[in-house]
């Protein structure tokens, strides 16, 4: 294997959309992007962060259907997965409105009407809560007053998992392994602009023990 062999192989492929382009009759940057870049008007709306399980063979094809689309057909700036396209593919997925960043977090931070909160979280098969070092941010930042604040965020979801008898886990929201590990990641986010890279969440992973003593 040698690079003159990459070098031809990635000419034809730059062939082939060049043919492919003329076809569509893009000949331009600005119509490439129009042409090829999907709704922007759907793409721009508010997105959340979503924890996607796979129950078995045919959600595994249903998550990699997800997963391409997610990164060509519907990709702004990050891929981004309509709910339109989650309902289409969703038999043997568990879906979770995951972290801080879910749908279902917000809607309690934001203080919406109980009714509200059901139905955001009757759509899920399964709700989150999570150590409160993980959300510890959002008081250095001055979206809550205290802990006591996160504590009672984490007990609505609970309650409205019991209401609805949805299932409810404490997970970790892992993003490494080990506590010193997070030095990673600070370089990772810091890279990319982050400002409070250098403050990073106890995000490793907990043991089961470790788990227990945070929920005590």
């Amino acid at each position: 294997h040698r690079a003159v062999d990459d070098a031809m192989a990635l000419a034809r492929i730059f062939e082939v959309m060049l043919s492919d382009l003329k076809e569509k009759d893009m000949t331009t940057v600005e119509a490439i992007n129009t042409g090829l870049g999907g709704n922007k008007e759907v793409l721009k709306k508010k997105y959340y962060h979503l924890i996607i399980l796979v129950q078995n063979q045919t959600g595994l094809k249903n998550l990699y259907r997800i997963v391409s689309a997610a990164h060509t057909k519907y990709f702004f700036k990050k891929p981004r997965v309509p709910r339109s396209l989650l309902n289409q593919y969703r038999e043997g997925l568990l879906l979770s409105p995951a972290c801080e960043a879910g749908e279902l977090y917000r809607a309690v931070v934001a203080g919406k009407a109980h009714d509200e909160l059901l139905r955001i979280a009757r759509y899920y098969d399964y709700l989150e809560v999570q150590p409160l070092g993980n959300n510890e941010f959002m008081v250095r930042n001055g979206q809550v007053d205290s802990i006591e604040a996160i504590k009672n965020f984490n007990r609505t979801i609970i309650q409205l998992g019991e209401e609805l008898h949805i299932p409810v886990v404490a997970t970790g929201d892992v993003h490494f392994q080990e506590p010193e590990d997070r030095i990673y990641r600070a370089v990772l986010q810091a890279g990319n602009g982050f400002k409070d890279a250098d403050n990073q969440a106890p995000l490793f992973y907990r043991t089961t023990p470790d788990m227990l003593e945070q929920f005590s």
